[in-house]
């Protein structure tokens, strides 16, 4: 009698919480997401997220999830270049609707499907390095034996746990337990990421595993350190800052001297823009000058001289301006040489890239960290996985709905090396 006596739109309004499972579809490609509805019972206002396995996304949150009426739903996704609309209609245990995202329409379509406990927990806990307080999830995974734990350094820029929570959710589904936590300045976390030293970022990832240390369900001679880009980058000099850590994966680290990564990098952005050899040629000069002026202290006035001269090329980019962190940034890395680090690893490593990767060279800085490490350690386990097609962050060029592809071997060939070992 109370389900047949409340109004429509109070029933409505309750069927929207839960777990819906369904797709996204545009231009032919279809997408499996995952939409988590919760309504605040104070503030009577909903929240949404979504999990996509393709996009290798866990918890995403939807801006401004709305219920008008009895059936007309809306959620907006932004992004850090674009802002999706999503509009549709709740027919008991089915939602869907369309969405607009940067000129493009798509579709969407879930049922409601009974939400699943995880098979692990999830808590947030602080360490410090110094007078920087950092903040974090530990994603443990339920039992009551000791489980090997791994934590995740960060790429560059102002990355918070979110960057890297994918994998750890990966980890923590096959009993491998995972801490994230937000760079310095970022989310919770106190401090400044643009001033903070690679030694800083190093101490702050040895602090994290000490955290762990503390933990009862933590086997501490099981803690690895996975870092991604800057991350795997600095990885090494982590585990030289650590004590007893037991693995080391460097994820598209680079194995050349930063200055030289820097030119590969800017270069690959710039060289599709080039129209003519000369083209080419003026650009590699100019990318060099900048390179020398931000990583080696070259004064500017040549560097000014070519801006002004190559203003109106296809592919020209200004020089920051002098305030810019890029300048400051530079000069911290400047000195930063990844193999005498790798030099000092003396655990298992993995390193994995993608084939096509345009910020780091592949091929070469696994060539060179693999050599200095078996140079220096003979005995220690080197792998290097190279994914076939797969771009710095391990994705494929994007189906006909602009959704990117993951290297089917990324996460499955983690998993297994982990547990090798």
């Amino acid at each position: 009698m109370l389900l047949v006596t409340t109004p429509p739109s109070v029933a409505a309004q309750v069927g929207l919480s839960g777990t819906w499972k369904g797709y996204w579809t545009r231009a032919g490609d279809t997408m499996a997401v995952t939409l988590h509805v919760q309504r605040d019972s104070t503030t009577r206002k909903y929240t949404a997220r979504f999990d996509s396995d393709r996009l290798r996304v866990n918890g995403i949150p939807f801006d401004e999830p709305q219920l008008r009426g009895c059936c007309d739903v809306t959620l907006v996704l932004r992004g850090d270049r674009t802002t999706a609309t999503f509009t549709g209609k709740l027919r008991g245990d089915s939602l869907s609707g369309r969405f607009r995202d940067n000129g493009t329409e798509g579709e969407f379509a879930f049922s409601r499907a009974n939400g699943s406990r995880p098979v692990f927990d999830e808590r947030t806990i602080t360490f410090a390095n110094g007078g920087v307080t950092l903040a974090g999830s530990l994603l443990l995974p339920r039992g009551r034996a000791a489980v090997p734990a791994v934590v995740f350094l960060h790429g560059s820029g102002p990355e918070g746990r979110w960057a890297s929570r994918f994998l750890a959710t990966q980890l923590a589904t096959h009993g491998i337990a995972a801490l994230i936590y937000d760079k310095r300045g970022v989310g919770q976390s106190t401090g400044d990421w643009r001033q903070a030293t690679p030694e800083d970022l190093a101490r702050d990832a040895a602090a994290a595993v000490a955290r762990l240390r503390q933990e009862p369900r933590i086997d501490g001679r099981r803690i690895g350190i996975h870092g991604h880009s800057q991350g795997g980058t600095l990885a090494p000099m982590a585990v030289a800052q650590s004590a007893g850590v037991a693995f080391v994966v460097g994820s598209a680290a680079a194995g050349l001297p930063m200055d030289s990564v820097e030119i590969f990098s800017i270069l690959n952005a710039v060289y599709p823009e080039a129209t003519s050899a000369q083209d080419s040629a003026d650009a590699r000069d100019y990318t060099a000058e900048l390179v020398a002026v931000a990583y080696r202290g070259r004064l500017r006035p040549r560097l000014d001289s070519l801006a002004l001269v190559l203003r109106n090329r296809p592919w020209f980019f200004a020089p920051p301006p002098p305030e810019d962190s890029y300048w400051a940034f530079s000069k911290l890395y400047a000195e930063y040489q990844p193999l005498e680090w790798w030099a000092k690893v003396r655990v298992p490593v993995l390193l994995i890239y993608g084939e096509r990767d345009q910020r780091v060279p592949a091929r070469e800085s696994a060539a060179r960290i693999a050599a200095t490490v078996e140079r220096n350690a003979p005995d220690v386990d080197v792998t290097v996985r190279i994914l076939p097609a797969a771009d710095h962050t391990f994705r494929l060029p994007p189906g006909p709905g602009g959704w990117p592809e993951t290297a089917p071997d990324y996460v499955p060939s983690l998993l297994r090396w982990l547990a090798d070992r």
